[in-house]
């Protein structure tokens, strides 16, 4: 009876020493407000391979700009979802656009993973961009006469003209800060004029709602009313 009750207080002790921890419960963070876009697809061959050079992006926007930290937790989120969908993709870009600015062509941030490199790059030029897209005159709020008014996207370049009724502007390459210019309109023909840089003749379609530009590094440029 010994040797039962001897052999039953060691098996005892040695379960509780054997105790397995149970885990910690991890709060999950949520994910600040954004609301998904569009997703560019990379193209897979037809062996269900990923070339590295290949893009993974995805086009959200945002209410307002937020903190790095919080463009980060965004980005992990997507980097694990492209990771299951895509699988071997090499490269996830995310564009993080502020409300209303995506089509002028620039993100606030763009959340890059490249060969297993995270970076995160914060454009403060989109808030500028936003701003002037918003600044609302007397002139503006009267009833828009002028058929040009409006914004103008170049799916070529990524360029963007937007047209104010006030007769003013603001033109905007893909990432760079925008310049602001004065307009008239007569016929098919406009002209821009800018502090720095000058005038500029560009022609304008009122039936097909285009712009054109004569570019010395593109040749014709098309520019789409959005």
């Amino acid at each position: 009876m010994k040797k039962v009750l001897f052999a039953f207080a060691t098996l005892l002790i040695v379960a509780c020493g054997n105790k397995v921890a149970q885990p910690e419960l991890v709060e999950e963070v949520p994910l600040p407000k954004y609301e998904l876009l569009s997703t560019e697809e990379p193209r897979v061959s037809a062996n269900g391979h990923i070339s590295p050079s290949q893009n993974l992006i995805y086009n959200i926007e945002i209410d307002h700009p937020i903190p790095k930290d919080s463009l980060e937790l965004i980005q992990d989120y997507f980097i694990k979802k492209g990771k299951a969908d895509f699988n071997g993709v090499n490269k996830i870009i995310v564009r993080a656009y502020l409300k209303g600015t995506k089509v002028h062509g620039t993100p606030y941030a763009s959340l890059n993973l490249v060969a297993g490199e995270k970076e995160v790059i914060i454009n403060e030029t989109a808030q500028e961009i936003k701003e002037l897209s918003q600044e609302t005159t007397a002139e503006e709020v009267k009833e828009v006469t002028d058929p040009i008014v409006g914004t103008y996207f170049c799916t070529r370049t990524n360029d963007t003209y937007v047209f104010l009724s006030d007769n003013t502007g603001f033109f905007t390459i893909q990432g760079g800060s925008p310049s602001t210019f004065t307009w008239k309109h007569s016929g098919n023909n406009v002209t821009i004029k800018y502090e720095a840089f000058g005038e500029q003749k560009l022609k304008f379609d009122d039936k097909a709602k285009t712009l054109t530009e004569k570019s010395e590094s593109f040749g014709t440029l098309v520019f789409n009313k959005q």
